[in-house]
């Protein structure tokens, strides 16, 4: 069995696409056997070649299987029999600014800049010159950044008009573009999760000719499984041109949701930086960015995490939206904060037998406030039978009551 042979069994028999570390200090692979196997995938018709360029001329590629796509697909399932089919075209449902609010609320987040979804609805409502706090003006820019793209299709001009909403009145002088440029006229670096650089933008001087590609791949005709990728390739896209001194990740999530507005109105593709905008998520979002570029641009990484998280918080939206109807259906609701707290409870990873702790639910919420005020929300979800209590070391413990509430797993 050739080396390209036995990775490909690997690929096929494991349950996660293995990374190039894991197949040197686990599987015995050498450097010279991660190089055949670049070179080898090159070849194979099951990577499909997609027609964006890194500065070499190599192209992006994904190992194009059920496995890997499976999520994608499973989401708009999900949706489509749910109690949020009703949303499967988001662009015309009254619940999409609340979406938008969400998302410039964690994507924000994703790059330390906090606020929250009482604060944007404010802001929604403020005029941009009475503002003078930096936070309220970045925050203020996002939400004017996504109206542009709810009312305007993707050209090389309008992705320029946005990334000058987005940083308008935020840029430092050494990150401003010259009069004339579109991109950027000088290196830059891209850090991971801690900060640490781990690659440079491409050449800039190639910036022109790459970003013309990429609008030619958004405007091409897909299949319907493309669409459902092709939001992420974008996002990836960008970020690895990192075609401006600043705002990069900001430009590819808001470039994802302004495809997928245009072209691909899935509601799943929605939840993606919300599902970012956690401890777990979040490092596993950088890691899939790296381990994508350490392998030649091997986007397989980055598309099978955007599934993962995708398919999870499609449940937990399905699960949100169900609690929500029953407890309307008996006369009953929940404040705002309890929303916010059920949520919480739905997304949070539990082990074991599912019970939790108030500062389990603390560190999962990026929030700080009092034990009192947490106990107080986790009591108000039991009291509507949401939660599980038990007693344990003079402790409560919590856990979701799927069985009462018919939850998706």
């Amino acid at each position: 069995m050739s080396t390209y042979e036995k990775f490909k069994k690997l690929c096929n028999d494991l349950d996660h696409y293995p990374v190039d570390s894991e197949l040197l200090y686990k599987y015995g692979f050498t450097r010279k056997d991660m190089n055949e196997i670049r070179q080898a995938k090159q070849t194979d018709i099951e990577y499909l070649k997609i027609k964006l360029n890194d500065q070499s001329g190599s192209q992006l590629l994904y190992w194009n299987q059920e496995k890997i796509m499976k999520n994608f697909s499973g989401s708009q399932d999900l949706i489509r029999n749910s109690v949020m089919s009703q949303f499967l075209d988001f662009r015309d449902s009254e619940m999409l600014n609340g979406f938008v609010f969400s998302e410039i609320e964690s994507s924000l987040a994703i790059e330390g800049v906090r606020s929250t979804r009482a604060e944007i609805e404010k802001l929604n409502k403020i005029e941009y010159d009475d503002l003078d706090e930096l936070n309220d003006i970045i925050v203020k820019n996002m939400l004017l950044g996504y109206e542009f793209v709810k009312n305007n299709d993707i050209t090389k001009d309008n992705i320029f008009q946005l990334y000058k909403i987005l940083s308008k009145k935020c840029l430092k002088e050494n990150e401003q573009l010259l009069p004339g440029h579109f991109y950027r006229h000088d290196e830059v670096n891209i850090v991971d999760a801690a900060n640490a650089v781990v690659d440079k933008g491409v050449d800039w001087k190639r910036l022109p000719n790459l970003m013309d590609e990429l609008i030619v791949y958004i405007n091409k005709e897909k299949t319907y499984e493309e669409h459902l990728i092709a939001s992420h390739v974008i996002h990836f896209y960008m970020v690895f041109l990192h075609p401006y001194f600043d705002y990069n990740g900001r430009m590819a999530r808001v470039m994802s949701f302004w495809y997928n507005f245009k072209h691909a109105p899935s509601l799943s593709l929605l939840l993606v930086s919300e599902a970012i905008n956690n401890k777990i998520h979040k490092y596993g979002y950088y890691n899939a960015i790296v381990n994508s570029r350490n392998a030649g641009n091997d986007i397989t990484y980055f598309l099978e995490y955007m599934g993962n998280i995708v398919l999870k918080y499609t449940k937990i939206y399905i699960n949100f939206y169900t609690i929500q109807n029953k407890l309307k259906g008996n006369g009953q609701g929940l404040s705002r904060a309890t929303e916010i707290a059920l949520k919480y409870v739905l997304a949070l990873p539990v082990t074991g037998d599912g019970y939790f702790d108030w500062k389990a639910y603390k560190d999962f919420s990026h929030d700080d406030f009092s034990k009192q005020y947490y106990l107080r929300l986790l009591n108000a979800l039991a009291e509507q039978g949401i939660l599980i209590v038990r007693e344990h070391k003079r402790a409560k413990l919590f856990r979701l009551n799927i069985d009462k509430w018919d939850l998706l797993q």
